[in-house]
């Protein structure tokens, strides 16, 4: 498995959690605070927006706002 394929599964089984069901700010996807239970997504940051942009773009997920306050979802 690659590590873009591993980190597009972690992104989804993220977003898929009941605590993201209104989405996710990129830094809640990759730290999760000891009261969350949703998974975390590992990897390089650099890598994990590129995904991120990727599902966007493939219609997976949609996001709203900019910078470090843009929020993912998924559709």
């Amino acid at each position: 498995m690659t590590n873009t394929s591993s980190i597009k599964k972690q992104i989804i089984a993220a977003l898929s959690h009941p605590e993201a069901e209104d989405g996710l700010y990129f830094n809640n996807l990759i730290i999760v605070h000891e009261e969350e239970e949703r998974p975390i997504v590992q990897g390089e940051e650099s890598d994990i927006l590129g995904v991120l942009e990727e599902l966007v773009r493939n219609g997976q997920l949609c996001s709203a706002g900019a910078g470090n306050e843009r929020i993912f979802k998924l559709l």
